[in-house]
């Protein structure tokens, strides 16, 4: 358990350091903000496609995966839809609770896989991305428009519900890394003489950067009186999501490393990106930071100890 807790320790310390440095403004005003769109739209594609264009999909592993993950995306979220049903929460509320259970950091997901797991463990944890960062961005979209209707930020905007979806589909980079990646791959044509050597060089700087302009984007003060529904978005987030993983691993007989990195996608905090689409689509922004933050601060105790579990039971 304490040589597990050293191991995940630098990514929190990346993290750390980033409040930090965004705390006394160092080395500016508005220089992380910079960080986190390069990171964003740069180096995490980057790292995304370059993993994705390495993966076998020819492996026997990859339906079952695909259907453990997903199994436990659907789990969540009823889990989260019965839980704001019985506390008679607002849909604002509502959606901020159910991005909160099913969204995972991806940033910090991959930078634990790659700390824990190494390269094989990075390639794993691609390979999961590429099945629910997609999934996911469509479930929150239809979910969230459904829940309380279009955008009321922006009133002249297309409110259809194809193009609020190819939207979220076509603009998001790390899903258009995927694609692009796994789609050459498929097609036999990776690795790309130098255009590979490129993306595996920006692939190398990201996790660090990111880890340290997530840590910069956490804002303490955000933090208020959020009650229940932290506490069930969190249980979804870090008890229910995991839970469902490591118990169809088991029944499907997944083992070993797939299974301990499968396991990592519902033990991270929620995703910072999940405050964009709260504000872009109706949801309650203020809850929504306030559970971003609190949840990267509860997961510097929780996830050791999920970690170690995964690893006593799944291995």
């Amino acid at each position: 358990m304490f040589s597990l807790s050293l191991s995940v320790l630098p990514v929190f310390l990346l993290l750390m350091a980033g409040a930090v440095c965004q705390r006394w403004r160092f080395p500016m005003d508005g220089f992380w903000s910079g960080v986190d769109k390069l990171s964003y739209w740069v180096l995490f594609p980057a790292l995304l496609f370059h993993k994705t264009s390495q993966i076998d999909f020819s492996n026997p592993l990859l339906p079952k995966y695909a259907f453990i993950l997903l199994f436990a995306l659907v789990v969540t979220a009823i889990f989260v839809f019965v839980s704001t049903w019985l506390m008679k929460v607002v849909a604002p509320t509502a959606s901020s609770m159910l991005q909160a259970g099913v969204r995972f950091n991806t940033f910090v997901m991959l930078a634990l896989a790659g700390s824990l797991y190494g390269n094989e463990g990075l390639v794993l944890a691609a390979l999961g991305a590429s099945v629910l960062i997609p999934s996911i961005n469509v479930f929150l979209v239809v979910s969230m428009t459904l829940m309380h209707g279009p955008s009321t930020t922006d009133p002249s905007a297309s409110t259809s519900l194809p193009r609020l979806l190819s939207g979220a589909l076509i603009r998001n980079p790390l899903i258009v890394s995927i694609v692009l990646g796994s789609g050459l791959n498929l097609l036999g044509w990776t690795p790309i003489i130098v255009v590979s050597d490129v993306v595996g060089m920006l692939s190398q700087a990201a996790l660090p950067l990111v880890l340290l302009a997530v840590g910069a984007s956490v804002r303490f003060e955000t933090i208020r009186a959020v009650g229940m529904t932290f506490v069930m978005s969190s249980v979804a987030r870090f008890v229910v999501f995991p839970l469902v993983i490591g118990v169809m691993c088991w029944w499907l007989d997944v083992r070993g490393l797939p299974a301990l990195v499968a396991v990592l996608f519902g033990v991270v905090p929620t995703a910072t990106s999940a405050y964009a689409l709260a504000r872009q689509l109706g949801g309650d922004a203020d809850k929504m930071s306030a559970y971003i933050t609190m949840q990267t601060l509860l997961s510097v105790v929780t996830l050791p100890l999920s970690v170690w579990l995964s690893q006593l039971y799944l291995s």
